[in-house]
């Protein structure tokens, strides 16, 4: 396939072109000459190259920093969050033991069970959803 890029036919290479290729290449004697302009155009370039790129690398640098703080902030919360769950279903866990069991004394009404096992139900998707979500990510900015 012949593209043409900067006025110069290329060619693309392919894993047969290997085979065929020479074992070496002469290599002319003769310098190349390069203006002083080509040289400070390349070197502007490069600069400009340079400079973008550090602005990049302190760009990424703020956002890393920004996420561990935030991973910093966020951790003990989430924390808390799962030991809330855990000891809010055990508790509700054995509240429907309680009652199910003919020999112990205890009723609740079915209303209050149904109340229980649904808000255990949503404690338990709901934490879930967050930890899929990455914790609270309505606090991060999502345009990395």
């Amino acid at each position: 396939m012949q593209e043409e890029t900067d006025g110069a036919p290329t060619t693309e290479i392919t894993p047969a072109d290997i085979d065929s290729a020479p074992d070496r290449v002469d290599v002319s004697k003769q310098d190349t000459s390069v203006s002083a302009d080509d040289l400070r155009a390349a070197f502007v370039k490069v600069s400009e190259e340079k400079e973008a790129l550090q602005e990049e690398l302190d760009e990424t640098k703020k956002r890393v920093k920004t996420t561990e703080i935030l991973d910093g902030l966020i951790e003990p919360y989430a924390g808390s969050a799962y030991r809330f769950m855990c000891i809010y279903s055990a508790i509700v866990g054995l509240f429907v033991l309680l009652h199910g069991l003919l020999e112990v004394k205890f009723s609740l009404p079915d209303g209050v069970l149904e109340f229980l096992v649904g808000s255990t139900a949503v404690t338990v998707f709901g934490l879930v959803g967050m930890v899929l979500t990455g914790i609270f990510v309505g606090a991060r900015n999502n345009k990395h």
